[in-house]
């Protein structure tokens, strides 16, 4: 059973949590995670996007990953720019021209700036602490890590989508290199196995035997 991401109201509560705040950090990472969320993209991979490969994203309807910026470099990656992935790119566009003081930001700048550094890209490892202390606000599972978000973004895609085929619409959508790889995604749900536990455990129903049904009959007559 895999156990790695967030049910849906589990996504509503981290979302909300980085929402809620007004200052403009709380503003970039309510941004990110909303994109990671609804592109399935790796840390490592998304860290490396600029302010360009958005703007590009915006007008092609396709973010462009290329292979050398992906885990093990053998294949090119697109991800199809959805209504709500497009808002979230603009805010995280917006939020990038209001931390680097500017409207007019360089197509070369990382996307998401580093609070430390004005200029510089956030590193992978303040992904994560940043990920961390929503996941504390929200509270969800200590154990979470950015790249459950990945996960989920399958998850959502195998529980809603109408194809014919949803397993091979998650792996073209998370760049997979074999279907092998999306069949994790098909077992036992996490809320599903909690909720079929609970059922069993609350029910009070016992079989009745023949000879009790008699019984009960008899006193009754």
């Amino acid at each position: 059973m895999l156990h790695r991401y967030l049910t849906p109201e589990e996504q509503q509560r981290l979302i909300k949590a980085a929402s809620l705040p007004a200052d403009i950090l709380a503003r970039r990472d309510a941004g990110w995670l909303d994109v990671l969320l609804l592109s399935g993209l790796r840390i490592t991979e998304f860290s490396l996007i600029t302010v360009g490969d958005a703007t590009n994203a915006l007008q092609s309807k396709y973010l462009f990953i290329p292979k050398e910026r992906r885990k093990g470099g053998k294949t090119d990656h697109r991800v199809f720019i959805t209504a709500p992935l497009r808002a979230a790119l603009k805010k995280l566009i917006t939020v990038h021209c209001e931390m680097a003081g500017t409207d007019r930001p360089l197509a070369d700048a990382p996307l998401v700036l580093s609070r430390q550094h004005c200029g510089t890209a956030m590193s992978a490892r303040a992904f994560q602490l940043r990920f961390k202390h929503w996941v504390v606000v929200a509270g969800l599972p200590s154990d979470a890590s950015p790249h459950w978000l990945r996960h989920s973004r399958a998850m959502n895609i195998m529980r809603n989508s109408e194809a014919a085929d949803p397993r091979g619409i998650a792996k073209e959508a998370l760049g997979h290199a074999s279907i092998a790889s999306t069949g994790v995604y098909t077992g036992v749900l996490r809320e599903e196995l909690e909720q079929a536990l609970t059922q069993t455990d609350a029910s009070t129903s016992r079989r009745v035997s023949t000879a009790a049904l008699r019984k009960d009959f008899d006193k009754r007559s």
